[in-house]
């Protein structure tokens, strides 16, 4: 990590970005005067880049300076002075006249100056500059080489400079000031997640430093704002350091405690201290706490990128590296005299980390839009799941309630049956029997006719269980039976499951059932009937004196009963097979 942090800083100083360079076509100015006094009567010669020693002393101090040019232009144009750098401030006198006053308590240490200097008001010749130059001596003063030539010529070189100094800190101080009240508005809405909280506190935290670089205004005493606009670096890391923590998820209470305390002990003692050493204690201060705390955060960033994503991480941990940079790269123009070093840069660092703090939120909101999407789908799918649940449970009550009406309109008819024609039935054998009228085929008609009506009663209203249906069926033939000498061998081994149900596949099963029982009656000369039941056959067997029957025989003839047999096993989805011989005859369902 010392190794990346070395190399970045390498480059930045590599880069020397806003040295000072010749303008073609303008004189740059490397050596004055500095007087002796006001008159400047007096004085030594001194080499631009030129730094006042540092005094521990609150008055302002003045520098008078003096320079004499040669007149190389006409002076019918229009020429002007441009200092790319100075501390504070300046009064600029040329052929002893005042062009510019000095603009304090506004200090122009980050802002270029441009002074116009009209054509008639030197002559073809020598130019006299005179300089008063401002400032506080706790912090020193200082002049680098400035120019003098063409306005239009050496104008742009000031109008760049500008921007990149004070006009990008005030367009930063504009888009803080926004993101401040946005982020603490957001913040007020949803309490629960701090890390806008403290963005936005270090959003606001960075308005002092942007107030100072972009106006070099000093709204309150010195010691305060010197101690303010130090500390706020300070105070700005530890916002961030706790953005990152909730952000990441990490805790690490004791590096925030020791942050918060070291940073709260310093600047309560800065403010026991001679005002005139506030200055320097605060950039102290800076290199004792801000610096290494920017540190650790690098290392803890380091430590915890898998918690990132890997874009998340290759935007924000070098958006680090580079504020971290730029505020040793600031510290280092501060508190040492820099003479290759001109342009302050620490007004990008606010930029550079909230931008990359504004990346982090984007990609939050990103990867919420994207679960956000994801639940939706998957939401959909599962109410159209659902939704086709819904339809089949529909589907099904309907089936049930229409089932239900059917079972309903079925119990009527079957009720019908039971009271009308059963009843006619009942009432005409009982009157025959009782009166001994008409013949015995007709009586015998008349049983057969009540056993089917019986039989289809009980096909509709026992379909649910084949076993019961063959146990009513049982009953109604015992008799029958009976009157012929004929036992029932009854072997029930379990409940048929044909492929086919419902009352209507039942009779089907009574009706070849009771057509196999009726061919013993008729042929077989049998004495017991053997009817095994299990789940996936049904067996009818006679110990009668057997008869030749074949597949084509029964083809042949549809009106044969075991024809009629066969297509009803088809309607259930069993398989009909018959077998003969002298010992009996087997009748066959098999549902396998």
């Amino acid at each position: 990590m010392c190794v990346w942090v070395a190399g970045l800083l390498a480059v930045l100083f590599a880069l020397n970005l806003g040295q000072i360079r010749d303008i073609p076509g303008a004189v740059m100015v490397q050596q004055v005067m500095l007087c002796d006094g006001s008159t400047c009567a007096s004085g030594e010669m001194v080499d631009l880049p030129f730094f006042a020693p540092i005094r521990f002393d609150l008055q302002p101090e003045t520098l008078h300076m003096r320079v004499t040019l040669q007149q190389t232009t006409s002076p019918d144009g229009l020429n002007a002075l441009y200092f790319p750098k100075l501390s504070d401030n300046a009064d600029v006198w040329v052929d002893g006249q005042l062009l510019h006053p000095n603009t304090l308590p506004r200090r122009l240490w980050n802002t270029p100056l441009l002074v116009p200097v009209p054509g008639p008001l030197v002559e073809t010749g020598q130019v006299e500059i005179t300089l008063a130059l401002r400032g506080m001596q706790p912090e020193g003063l200082d002049l680098q080489p400035f120019f003098y030539g063409p306005k239009n010529l050496i104008a742009p070189h000031q109008a760049v400079r500008a921007f990149f100094g004070p006009g990008l800190a005030r367009f930063g101080l504009g888009l803080m000031g926004i993101l401040a009240v946005a982020l603490l508005v957001i913040w007020v809405f949803r309490r629960q997640e701090r890390e806008y909280l403290w963005l936005g506190l270090a959003c606001a935290t960075a308005l002092i430093t942007l107030v100072h670089f972009g106006y070099g205004f000093t709204p309150t005493g010195y010691r305060l704002w010197t101690v303010m606009l130090v500390l706020s670096a300070s105070l700005y890391v530890l916002f961030i350091l706790k953005f990152l923590y909730l952000f990441v998820g990490i805790s690490l209470p004791g590096l925030e405690t020791a942050h918060a305390v070291a940073l709260l002990v310093f600047g309560v003692g800065v403010m026991f201290f001679p005002p005139e050493y506030a200055f320097a204690l605060s950039m102290w201060g800076n290199v004792a706490i801000t610096v290494p705390s920017a540190f650790l955060i690098l290392v803890v960033i380091w430590v915890y990128r898998a918690r990132m994503t890997r874009l998340d991480f290759a935007i924000f941990f070098p958006c680090l590296s580079i504020a971290m940079v730029l505020g040793i790269y600031e510290l280092r123009m501060s508190m040492t005299n820099a003479p290759l070093r001109t342009m302050h840069l620490f007004h990008f660092m606010p930029l550079v980390m909230s931008m990359a703090c504004k990346w982090l939120i984007l990609s939050r909101l990103i990867h919420s839009l994207r679960d956000y999407e994801d639940l939706t789908a998957s939401l959909n799918n599962r109410i159209i799941e659902k939704s086709a649940e819904l339809e089949a449970s529909f589907a099904e009550l309907a089936d049930i309630r229409q089932r239900e009406a059917i079972a309903a309109e079925r119990g009527r008819i079957m009720l019908d049956l039971h009271d009308g024609i059963g009843g006619q039935l009942v009432s005409t054998l009982s009157y025959m029997r009782r009166n001994d009228v008409g013949d015995d085929k007709c009586r015998l008609a008349l049983e057969d006719a009540l056993r089917d009506l019986a039989l289809m009663l009980d096909s509709m209203e026992n379909h649910d269980s084949l076993v019961t249906l063959l146990g009513m069926l049982r009953t109604r033939l015992e008799g029958l039976l009976s009157e012929n000498g004929i036992e029932f061998d009854w072997q029930v081994q379990g409940e048929p499951r044909p492929r086919n149900t419902g009352p209507s596949q039942a009779l089907n099963l009574s009706r070849i059932v009771q057509e196999a029982i009726t061919n013993v009656i008729k042929h077989a000369q049998a004495d017991t009937i053997t009817i095994y039941v299990d789940e996936s056959r049904i067996r009818i067997s006679d110990n009668g004196v057997g008869f030749v029957a074949d597949d084509r025989g029964i083809a042949e003839n549809p009106s044969h009963g075991l024809a009629n047999m066969k297509r009803r096993s088809q309607s259930l989805g069993a398989r009909f097979s018959i077998s003969s011989s002298s010992k009996g005859t087997d009748v066959m369902l098999d549902f396998a």
